[in-house]
């Protein structure tokens, strides 16, 4: 058998999707939907193959579990997160076998969801309430990955604005290496935020939809700029590179008194 701990290290992202939809509302447009949100994604991948393994091997899920298990929980962000959420583990093994057994055929994967379930409930909260510096550093690593993919895969760069990075162990080590130190400052950011709320510490100032839209055009975003971010997948692979450098460096653009909000949001907008 493959060493699936290792696939599925390398299968787990972090999706950053920069996809604005601009809506009308009371004849008012605002800011919709995501905004290089933080997902955790990639466990699909993965599981085509231990399901594929699981029949071959004659049903051993059990050892693939195990493995799978292994691998997300060494994960930086991902472990702490499932350390924190009562019964995670219990429920995302739970998820693991039965998506072995029973493979998903149409929508998100039983893992999957519940990943999803988790960042709703103990990821974005802990964002919303976290340190500027964190927020700060959490904004430059992903930048730092979006630079290095401009310069070496246009193709990924573009992926990784749109739907988040699918298969993360196509990356070369220098891309691999600054995925890792994205998660790790997530984690920075996701426990600071966890302590302030633990503290009772007044919650920061996140920006709404319409402050974010007003933000960004403070920060230097253009009108066509906004209107190319509601068809982000529809640019050219180095226009949607350039566009999400653009937002992500937004904040850096504005007032000391005004990034912080503005950070917050673009790490936990829904």
């Amino acid at each position: 058998m493959e060493n699936l701990g290792v696939i599925i290290g390398l299968a787990v992202a972090v999706a950053v999707a920069i996809f604005f939809g601009i809506r009308r509302a009371a004849q008012i447009q605002r800011l919709q939907a995501a905004a290089i949100g933080l997902v955790v994604t990639g466990i699909v991948a993965a599981l085509a193959m231990y399901a594929l393994k699981a029949v071959q091997g004659g049903g051993g899920d059990s050892a693939a579990v195990d493995d799978a298990m292994a691998s997300v929980h060494a994960l930086p962000m991902v472990g702490v997160v499932l350390d924190d959420a009562p019964g995670a583990q219990d429920r995302l093994r739970e998820a693991l076998r039965e998506e072995i057994r029973q493979p998903t055929t149409q929508g998100p994967s039983r893992p999957l969801k519940l990943m999803s379930e988790l960042r709703v409930a103990y990821i974005v909260p802990a964002l919303k309430a976290t340190d500027e510096a964190s927020a700060a550093a959490a904004i430059d690593a992903r930048a730092a990955l979006l630079k290095a993919l401009k310069d070496t895969d246009l193709v990924v760069c573009k992926e990784f604005a749109v739907t988040g990075i699918q298969r993360s162990d196509k990356l070369d080590a220098t891309s691999q290496k600054l995925m890792s130190d994205l998660l790790a400052a997530l984690e920075k950011a996701y426990r600071s935020g966890r302590a302030a709320k633990a503290a009772g510490t007044p919650a920061p100032a996140v920006a709404s939809n319409a402050e974010a839209r007003t933000l960004l055009s403070e920060a230097g975003l253009q009108p066509a700029d906004l209107d190319k971010l509601s068809r982000l997948a529809r640019l050219p692979n180095e226009a949607a590179c350039d566009l999400a450098l653009k937002v992500n460096d937004a904040p850096q653009k504005l007032p000391p008194d005004k990034r912080g909000a503005l950070m917050r949001y673009l790490l936990t907008v829904q």
